[in-house]
This record gives C-alpha cells, structure tokens and sequence, in this order.
C-alpha cells in the first residue's frame, strides 16, 4: 500500500511528494459527510493500483437481477445475513444463490449488535453460509454501533464472533469498519490482522480507521446507480486486480469431489465415512462449520470415525475435507444431514456434481420415496426408476447451486402419504 499523506501535510509537503513521484491527493471538508468523519490527522490510504467494482445490498434492495449486475461490471457483492439476532435478511438466501448462479463473486456481511449474544450472532453466520468455497470471500462482521455496550465489552464479543466465524467457515473473517465510530473503541490492536472492509463516502482516499494501514474493500457511497438493483445501492471498490479477488475468494482452489455417508446407530452414535482420490492421506469431517472428528487413511480407505451429536438439529450441513501429505486440502465432500432420533432426510454427495437424496429411518409404512428438484422428477441411477423402494434417489446434476428439494413418501398399495421440503446448495 501507498500512504499519499495525512491531513496535517501543507502544500508545500504535497508538492515535496509531487516532485518525487510518490503522489499526493488533495482533501477538502467536501469530502467529508458520512458516518466515517475523519480526524484531522486521520491517515488516508489510496488504492495500490487496479481496482475492482462491486456492491453490497441487503433485502431493502428488493429482488435483484444478478445476471444485469454481472454485465453491469459489478464483479463482487455482500450480502447481508442479518441485522443482529433478531432481524435475519428476508432476501439473503435468494441473493448468496442468485450471485453464485450469475457469476459474481459474493460474500456475506451481518449487522453487529454488541448487546445481543456474539455466540448466536456467530452461529446465524455459520448456518448461513457453512464451509466457505471457490467464489465466497470471507465473512464480513459490520461493527458501526455501541448498542449501549463499554469499548471492553465490544471488543470482547468481536473476537468471539470472529474465532467462531473463522472456525466455522474455514476463512479468517474481515472487519467493516469506519474511523468515527471505531476511533472511539479502545484495545482494538489485537485485530490488525484480519483484513479491513472500510466505509468513507465522498473522499478521494479513504481515511483508515486507528487499527489498518491499508484496507482490502473501499465503500465509498450509499447512492450508487447500478443495472440490476432497484434505486440506489451501496458501492465499493476491492483494492487489487480481479485476479488478486478470485485468489482471495479461493477460486483458483480446484478440490476432488468426495464420496461421504453416515449411518445413525440404535445408541444415537453416528458412523461417518468417505472415499477420496488416491492423495488424500487425512480426512476432517465438519458439521454447521464444526470439527467433529476426523481419521486418516492407515486407519483405512474409509476414513471411519464415530460421533455422538450434543443436540438434535435438522438440516446441517456436513461436509469432508480431503488433505494430502503436506497437509494441504485436495478433496471435498458435503452434504445435508438430521441430526435427530426420528425420520430423517439426508443428502450425500456421492460423485462429482452426483448426490443421493433419501430418508433414514422411515416408518415401516413408507414403502417407496419419489424426489423432486426445483419440480423436475427424478430417476434414481441404481434402480432406474423415479418410484424409489430403496428409498433413496441418486442423480447427477448438470445444475448446482441452491436446489430446491421435494421428497414424497408413498405406501404399498402406492398412495401417496406425505411431503418432505428441503432446500440444498449443490457444488
């Protein structure tokens, strides 16, 4: 990063710095007038170089056209998961499909209330958003109110959102901050390291908040025009060429798809399994962005290990990471599994872009499952009909992303006895 001045630099200074080639940017009290006021000697950081366009929207932008924003340029988004505890986005589950779907590299923000629970605001990101993979950038924690709490307290329940996050998603998260309100917080050193989203409307160079001396994200205005989005939008600027945001949106990151299956015993213990390619010697399995175990391939090419979950919960993801000899992660697995004693459905993913879908432990009465994705019948591979009696369908899916799926349950005599509703982001 190139730091052109402070505020406190005459013009003598700046033309000191012209003659030299390092540049200058002049300020004014027009530059001035969003919720980042500057200090006076508040240090001003402008961009290295390229930069790359992007938006941040939350459900107040109503539906929006990705598609229109892709060829519009934007190439990145946030999307807000939620406003604290107690005000989750409406839109943010069509907008994390729709930006995948078009093309734009997305991430997901929450608004930080310091008096409501870190752990449960944490945990709302996690079940968001899982494991994090090619195309997500890192979950963003909007830190710009007190709610009423001391500096002690905020910066407490950051570094528990963020160890939470971090360990939950796989990524280190970044900070949204401002220097208004963060200048007011004491003790924020200990976050220097985690990469800065920084708000400064209206200025040439965005002044940085006391804890950065560079920023990886610029919003520089909330009255943006952007094709795509109704009314004005949110803008930001990523700090580097677009190459350098796919490398940090693990784009370049090509994993080998993993076959992964559990199976819930009489005693609540799971057995959990997968099969990888040949390189993976070590395989982690996670659930809702939680370690729960892991073995590796001298245990056996099963990678077996057992797990009793704290708490009955449907609709987790599960996921399986592959890792080579050098402990770098080669393989990937997921999935969508119940943790609860009754029915359960589960989806598996099987092969790449293949996926089983079905139901464990069943009433004795189910005797045959159809499967629907997003309205289309589908016909399971093994038993080559859409009428299931091993109540299980596995598909390969020219489609992936957010799928919806409907799961019928039918009897002997081939009525039909009910509908189970899952929604599943396929990779």
């Amino acid at each position: 990063m190139m730091v052109w001045l402070r505020n406190v630099l005459g013009s003598a200074a700046c033309a000191a710095l012209l003659i030299s080639g390092t540049g200058c940017a002049a300020f004014s009290d027009e530059e001035e007038g969003d919720e980042s006021a500057d200090r006076e000697d508040a240090l001003r950081i402008c961009p290295d170089g390229a930069t790359v366009e992007g938006i941040d929207v939350s459900y107040y932008q109503e539906t929006v056209d990705w598609d229109a924003v892709k060829q519009a340029g934007r190439e990145f988004a946030f999307l807000r998961v939620s406003d604290g505890t107690k005000h989750p986005d409406s839109r943010f589950d069509q907008n994390w499909a729709g930006a995948k779907a078009a093309g734009v590299i997305r991430g997901a923000y929450q608004f930080f209330r310091p008096a409501q629970s870190a752990e449960v605001q944490a945990d709302m990101m996690i079940e968001a958003i899982g494991q994090l993979g090619p195309g997500d950038l890192p979950a963003v924690i909007d830190v710009e109110t007190a709610d009423g709490q001391s500096s002690a307290t905020i910066v407490k329940k950051i570094r528990t959102w963020v160890q939470m996050v971090e360990a939950g998603t796989g990524r280190r998260p970044i900070i949204y901050a401002a220097s208004g309100f963060w200048n007011t917080l004491t003790g924020t050193s200990e976050f220097a390291g985690y990469p800065l989203w920084v708000a400064n409307y209206g200025a040439t160079c965005p002044s940085m908040p006391k804890t950065w001396s560079g920023w990886q994200f610029w919003q520089y205005g909330d009255t943006g025009k952007v094709a795509g989005v109704k009314g004005n939008v949110d803008v930001n600027v990523f700090n580097g060429t677009l190459q350098q945001l796919e490398a940090l949106a693990d784009m370049n990151k090509d994993y080998s798809p993993m076959e992964v299956a559990w199976f819930r015993n009489a005693d609540g213990v799971y057995d959990v399994s997968s099969l990888a390619a040949a390189d993976v010697v070590r395989v982690d399995y996670f659930v809702g962005g939680y370690q729960i175990g892991g073995a590796e391939r001298a245990d056996g090419d099963t990678f077996a290990d057992t797990y009793v979950f704290n708490f009955e919960k449907a609709q987790r993801l599960f996921e399986a990471r592959g890792f080579d000899a050098g402990d770098n992660q080669v393989g990937r697995g997921i999935g969508l599994i119940d943790s609860v004693p009754g029915l359960a459905v589960f989806i598996r993913q099987t092969g790449e872009a293949i996926y089983e879908i079905g139901l464990e432990r069943p009433p004795a009465e189910v005797a045959a499952i159809e499967v629907t994705a997003d309205g289309v019948l589908l016909t399971d591979s093994e038993s080559e009909t859409s009428h299931s009696a091993r109540l299980a369908v596995k598909s390969s899916f020219n489609q992936l992303g957010l799928r919806k799926f409907e799961i019928s349950t039918f009897n002997a005599d081939g009525s039909k006895r009910g509908t189970l509703y899952r929604d599943f982001s396929l990779e």
